[in-house]
């Protein structure tokens, strides 16, 4: 764990924003089609994924705004680049509610319609000259107790982002 902290340069306390954050920064030059090579994307995804699971299984966490939400993570992949992803995603997300908050082409923050309304946060990484998508809901109002259909809502963004007709 302390080689993957080092390698993302983050010092606790950090959340898991913190961590997707520092990826999304050092992808820009780690990437190969940005310059980097297989080994240093292959290393930083390692590093991340060692950290977000450290995240996920700890009883404590400081990404207070997540407690209570549900993550697909991945939940699906585009055979595009995350750029290209992005786009797709985009368009998806003005048909299906409300973009509330975007960094492309890494995230989008949604307030969802249907099929649930909830806020759902869509993550886009490279990955080998495609991306993957990762999906993360959470309650859209003070209802701490609701469930989410994840499943259906991945179905839901899948079949949506199928239809976009990009111009």
């Amino acid at each position: 764990m302390e080689w993957a902290e080092n390698l993302l340069q983050l010092r606790r306390p950090y959340s898991r924003l913190d961590i997707e954050a520092r990826q999304r920064a050092l992808m820009k030059t780690a990437h190969p089609d940005a310059g980097g090579s297989h080994a240093a994307f292959i290393e930083v995804t390692r590093a991340t994924q060692i950290l977000l699971n450290t995240k996920r299984t700890s009883k404590r966490t400081s990404d207070i705004s997540y407690d209570g939400s549900k993550s697909d993570h991945p939940s699906f992949t585009i055979d595009v680049l995350p750029v290209e992803a992005y786009e797709y995603i985009y368009v998806a997300a003005n048909v299906l509610g409300q973009i509330a908050d975007e960094d492309p082409p890494y995230s989008l923050q949604v307030l969802l319609n249907d099929p649930q309304h909830c806020w759902c946060l869509v993550t886009i990484v490279p990955e080998a000259g495609g991306s993957i998508v990762s999906i993360t809901v959470h309650n859209a109002d003070d209802s701490q107790n609701r469930t989410f259909n994840l499943e259906a809502i991945r179905d839901f963004w899948v079949s949506t982002i199928n239809e976009v007709q990009l111009p």
